[in-house]
């Protein structure tokens, strides 16, 4: 049994490799505006008030069609789903370079969060689920979140020299010019219509299991009344609210320690390079070991790691660092395998796209919540607001261990009954 298992996932490795850039890569347009902010409001002639209309008009789309493109995702196969979704990505793209209006950009904004959220993310977890045998879904998960962080890493570093090569000979000097800003459209248009391609030619869903005939409705409303599907909606916004605010550990750091405002930088960056081994660390071990085991243990060391920080009254920068990476592992090891919990639960492979929807539609509530409530808390009490988010994103990752001990408590139910 354990040769077969592992020779799924092997023949499998290219397409798995595929979908993880795909994961990442299909972001790079939404979200190009948030790496040159400077650069793309002035090039648009847009206000600060502009820009975040932008990405509410992406992230409020996204919020409230993850359930219905769930649905979409089990009505038609991942292959055709991701594909198109890419493709039609990189046409906005293509389109992105010819609009000069904000009414337009709004447009194309409301297009992405259609491709890249709608249809895209719901039919990429299940797609991911195909790819291996029941016992090495971490594992899947796992490398997928990792390739996922070492892909961010590098298209960033490319479409960033692209696009000061271009501002420099456009005449741009050391500023991005929106010649520059247009080549990085470009790579990122061009690189997810070929990925579109790829995925048409070499993915393959699993035989029988995401063929719409075999859709009931019947078998949609007994998935949305398993609790487990409920359970995993909490642990996964548990495990989600730590990936929203770590981000604060920066102006924490730079305001009670007295770092460095590029030390703060540091700190922030720091779980980029710890992502791809948390993700794959976390994947192996939660198949040998036991997914629920190890999301306890991520839960628990997230926990206690922001409990010091909020706490103690003084910690050396060493030290501060030390916790963060910590803290990091556990974020990243939970975040990479939480999908892989639907296999434990019995979630049938045919609505697995219906329960990815319903899941990440509260499961992602945290990146409404988190920065309204941490802006409120620290408008409030300034410095000492720090403490007090902390100490809340502490008790959500005990939430997090209780949400597990109710997990492996229904899935014994389920077993006896």
């Amino acid at each position: 049994m354990a040769e077969k298992v592992a020779s799924k996932l092997k023949g499998n490795m290219w397409r798995l490799i595929i979908l993880a850039i795909a994961g990442s890569l299909i972001y790079g347009l939404p979200y190009f505006r948030t790496y040159y902010y400077d650069a793309y409001v002035a090039a648009y002639n847009l206000t600060n008030t502009q820009m975040g209309s932008l990405g509410s008009m992406f992230g409020v789309f996204g919020m409230v069609s993850y359930l219905f493109g769930g649905v979409v995702a089990d009505f038609f196969s991942p292959k055709k789903l991701i594909s198109v979704s890419l493709i039609l990505t990189g046409v906005a793209g293509i389109c992105h370079l010819f609009v000069t209006s904000y009414s337009m950009l709004l447009v194309i904004y409301l297009v992405w969060g259609f491709t890249s959220l709608f249809a895209f993310w719901p039919a990429l977890v299940k797609g991911i689920r195909s790819l291996a045998s029941q016992n090495e879904q971490g594992k899947a998960y796992g490398f997928m979140e990792a390739g996922r962080g070492v892909t961010n890493a590098i298209h960033l570093a490319i479409a960033l020299a692209i696009i000061n090569a271009v501002s420099r000979s456009s005449g741009g000097g050391s500023d991005i010019t929106a010649s520059g800003l247009n080549a990085g459209i470009v790579f990122y248009s061009a690189v997810v219509i070929v990925l579109g391609l790829l995925v048409l030619m070499f993915f393959k869903d699993e035989k029988g299991g995401e063929k719409s005939e075999r859709f009931n409705f019947k078998q949609v409303v007994t998935v949305i009344k398993l609790p487990q599907v409920w359970i995993l909606c909490v642990i996964l916004c548990c495990t989600y609210v730590m990936n929203m605010s770590y981000s604060y550990f920066n102006p924490y750091a730079t305001s009670a320690f007295s770092m460095a405002m590029i030390g703060g930088t540091i700190v922030t960056i720091m779980a980029d390079y710890i992502r791809p081994f948390a993700s794959v660390g976390g994947g192996v071990l939660a198949d040998r070991i036991g997914r629920p085991k190890i999301m306890v243990t991520c839960f628990l060391i997230m926990a206690v790691g922001t409990l010091a920080i909020a706490l103690f009254p003084t910690m050396s920068v060493p030290v501060f660092v030390i916790v963060c990476a910590i803290i990091y592992v556990g974020m990243y090891c939970n975040y990479g395998i939480v999908f892989s919990l639907m296999e434990d639960g019995g979630i049938p492979m045919e609505v697995s796209g219906t329960a990815i929807g319903l899941i990440s539609t509260i499961g992602y509530l945290p990146e409404v919540v988190c920065p309204l409530a941490a802006g409120t808390i620290l408008d409030t009490y300034s410095e000492l607001g720090y403490k007090y988010y902390f100490i809340a994103v502490a008790v959500m990752m005990f939430i997090g261990i209780g949400a597990i001990l109710v997990w492996n408590l229904s899935l014994k139910k389920q077993k006896n009954a």
